[in-house]
């Protein structure tokens, strides 16, 4: 997977971004609520005015605004509010949707058929599946449940055992989001184990016999196992392992061979399938083929979609203008002087111990066939940042789209100035901050290797899969909070269907937003690419290509694109006051692709589901509050 700037900021430069505080999340998150507020206060006059004239239509908003104040948030009863979450989770389960947890439960066992386990990566695709069906499942309940329970309760009359009691608005909205989020909690701690389960067992494996072993003029023994689901290893074992070895790997896992006293040998079950990989990053800097400094790669030509300008709309509105920010493969050319140089840092010994495990996710650009049976040849040099002290390269075979594992040795010959000599990474490579640089070079003339920061790393440990697993269902989790809150918020002045579209819209809003990004960047930047939803009908029906000037009149064309333009920011400042749920979904992303989901990230989308929460709730409130609901 490929990461993007801005998901290597910690949980501090995300929220406050010392250097660029107009862009922070915490000023972005103060402008967003305080819009909201005003406009919910505008709304509330216009229609408090219509109702009661516009002097008593202020002083109607007024005293909503004290009432929150001064008596309802002072006033909020933790004990009625527990009261009513128990009595919007009774209604729920009256409402028989545990009957999800079976849809989901027969939904793995029908998987179970139909999940190829010889595909060539099981693992991301078993973990792809469950975290996939309990997204939509859950989301598709949160949906259901939030929006439809408060306007039947008005409709069949129910709410008046409630309201004409001691009970405050507040406890009510407060009361329905807790309910409904302690059945989605209960929901999907039973999908969870199921889901852990489902991926073990469908993975678990092993191979019974080996087969073709010989023995090497040095004592080595190598082998194969026998084929099992679509593939088999090969495997080696030294004469000074005590009879322990380990298999190539293969669709992401590999086995433990065991050589016994009589000379029989025994297959361990798979490894290495189910991870959570800790990455270091490093930094990365480009240089050309003339061995000169370069803010990004080469450029191969491969077509690009850039991913839009993040939050613009508010950025606009505090006087910040965002640029496209997608992280692409910067490619170096081969043959040639052109290195991809990672600078990481907390090298010590207490990290790496028994050498320095480097995974790299390389892509390789071809620019004739070449030798296609060997493929593109690349070398690794570990160098002093300072001191002209270097390794010497270590090659190797690029895999794309896999992540190809070295173990770098701690002990290695070298360079120091021009002296050849053994080097130790630690006391030779590694300078006083810590800090060492692994250099990624293409060694076959006229092609080229392509890297980002997030595609080389140094992996110091690893986490346990199940405590990955469980981040991305905490993440699921904060996405079914967000949406029971804007459920709820919805159903306090719409009818359960109106209320259910007008969620289900946000949703798709907040999944569409990169894309109403993109569209605005380009007509920022004036690229032809199909232009607004107007100048795209009318391609369609002139049969226009999208890249091609737009073949109308000089007015017309004036006036298409200024529509599209009212109508694409409309959309913009819409989808950037919604929640980035794309973002939030990707950490499942994370979960099937072997990487430990950063604690930073959860938090990040933890706070910004707070913030939504509570937007959600207090604009809950003045509609509640001022609704009719005997009417």
């Amino acid at each position: 997977m490929t990461l993007q700037p801005e998901d290597f900021w910690s949980f501090y430069e995300w929220l406050v971004r010392p250097n660029a505080f107009l862009e922070s999340a915490l000023l972005q998150g103060i402008v967003l609520f305080v819009l909201a507020i005003v406009l919910g206060l505008i709304v509330g006059y216009m229609v408090s005015a219509a109702r009661y004239g516009p002097s008593e239509g202020f002083y109607a908003v007024a005293r909503t605004v004290r009432d929150l104040v001064r008596f309802d948030l002072p006033g909020t009863s933790a004990r009625r509010v527990m009261a009513l979450a128990r009595l919007a989770f009774k209604e729920a389960i009256r409402r028989k949707v545990l009957f999800v947890v079976g849809l989901f439960v027969v939904g793995l066992l029908l998987a179970g058929w139909y999940l190829n386990p010889e595909s060539d990566d099981p693992a991301r695709l078993y973990i792809s599946f469950v975290l996939t069906a309990t997204n939509y499942l859950i989301l598709a309940l949160a949906l259901f449940i939030s929006a439809f329970s408060l306007p039947a309760d008005i409709k069949s009359k129910t709410i008046y055992t409630i309201v004409t009691k001691p009970v405050r608005p507040t406890e009510i909205v407060l009361g329905r989001m807790l309910g409904f989020v302690a059945v989605g909690t209960m929901m999907m701690v039973p999908m969870g184990l199921a889901s852990y389960l489902f991926v073990t067992r469908g993975l678990r494996h092993t191979h019974l016999e080996v087969t073709d072993v010989r023995e090497l003029s040095n004592g080595r023994l190598e082998g194969e196992t026998d084929y099992i689901r679509g593939h088999k290893h090969t495997f080696s074992i030294d004469p000074d392992s005590g009879g322990l070895g380990l298999t190539d790997m293969v669709r992401g896992h590999r086995h433990v061979v065991t050589q016994t006293e009589d000379g029989s040998f025994t297959i361990g079950p798979a490894t290495g399938a189910l991870r959570a990989r800790i990455p270091s990053y490093g930094e990365v800097q480009f240089y050309d083929r003339q061995g000169d400094k370069k803010d990004a790669g080469i450029d191969v030509g491969h077509e690009k979609v850039q991913e839009g300008y993040g939050s613009a709309g508010i950025a606009r509105l505090v006087g910040v203008t965002q640029g496209p920010r997608r992280a692409e493969h910067g490619y170096i050319e081969g043959g040639t002087l052109g290195v991809a140089e990672f600078t990481f840092s907390d090298v010590t010994p207490e990290r790496y111990v028994d050498g320095l495990p480097l995974d790299m996710s390389i892509r390789a650009y071809r620019s004739f066939k070449g030798d296609i049976v060997t493929g593109i040849r690349g070398s690794i040099t570990m160098k002093h940042p300072d001191k002209a002290i270097s390794s010497n390269p270590i090659t190797f075979i690029v895999d794309e789209y896999t992540v190809d594992e070295k173990l770098l040795p701690l002990n290695i010959e070298g360079t120091d100035g021009n002296e050849t000599r053994m080097l130790n990474v630690f006391d030779d490579l590694v300078d006083e901050n810590g800090q060492m640089m692994v250099q990624i070079r293409c060694l076959d003339r006229s092609q080229y290797l392509g890297v980002t920061k997030s595609g080389v790393y140094l992996r110091p440990g690893e986490n346990s899969f199940a405590w990955n697993l469980t981040k991305a269902y905490i993440s699921i989790w904060l996405q079914m909070t967000m949406i029971i809150a804007f459920g709820v918020m919805f159903s306090t002045f719409l009818s359960g269907p109106v209320a259910m579209v007008a969620t289900a819209v946000c949703v798709l809003l907040g999944f569409s937003a990169e894309q109403v990004y993109d569209t605005r960047y380009y007509i920022d930047s004036g690229i032809e690419r199909g232009g607004g939803p107007i100048e795209s009908v009318v391609r369609i029906l002139k049969q226009d290509a999208m890249t091609t000037q737009l073949d109308v009149d000089a007015l017309a064309g004036k006036v298409i694109k200024a529509v599209d333009a009212g109508i694409v920011y409309t959309l913009d400042a819409i989808a950037t006051a919604l929640p980035n749920l794309p973002k939030m979904v990707s950490t499942a992303e994370y979960a099937a692709s072997g990487f430990d989901i950063f604690g930073a990230l959860l938090a990040r989308h933890a706070a910004a589901t707070l913030g939504y929460c509570i937007l959600a709730f207090v604009v809950s409130y003045f509609f509640l509050k001022s609704r009719e609901i005997a009417a």
